[in-house]
């Protein structure tokens, strides 16, 4: 069974571009946003010609539903922040607003330990990939030297 390359190694500075897309979508008041409003927040990323391809190739941490993204976690989470008052609201509180009121809640940013819970999550299926792929690297003499031995045999066969 072959594996696909992971996408914290076909990159060069992926892993850097995932730590900053946690620590803004993290923390920012606003949950989920159109993607083109986290290329505002965020800048150009240096591993991909946009951001969709990094929000795409990391489903443990992003959520993509059409031209939204958000972090999985805070998906996770009711829709019973507000972001004027920058608290959550109780269900008395959400029982008496309006529906237009109601409409502008969202879900409350990750605390600080969060966000330092998903880097460091980064930071390690990070390095695991990195431990695989050097793992897999003694194989390479190894195949170059038995590819040596029959192309050699097969060599000295011919000419005989």
């Amino acid at each position: 069974m072959s594996r696909s390359a992971s996408p914290y190694l076909s990159h060069g500075r992926r892993l850097a571009d995932v730590l900053a897309a946690i620590q803004v979508l993290g923390a920012y008041t606003f949950a989920s946003r159109k993607y083109e409003s986290w290329v505002e927040k965020l800048g150009d990323p240096q591993s991909a010609m946009g951001w969709d391809l990094i929000f795409a190739e990391h489903p443990e941490f992003f959520r993509v539903s059409g031209e939204w993204v958000s972090l999985r976690w805070r998906h996770g989470y009711d829709r019973t922040y507000s972001h004027e008052q920058a608290r959550d609201l109780t269900h008395a509180e959400i029982s008496n607003l309006t529906d237009d009121e109601r409409g502008k809640l969202t879900r409350r940013p990750l605390t600080s330990d969060q966000i330092e819970a998903l880097m460091k999550t980064a930071i390690e299926l990070h390095s695991r990939e990195v431990a695989h792929q050097q793992e897999r690297r003694w194989l390479t003499p190894l195949l170059f030297a038995l590819l040596g031995i029959i192309l050699g045999a097969v060599l000295q066969s011919a000419l005989k």
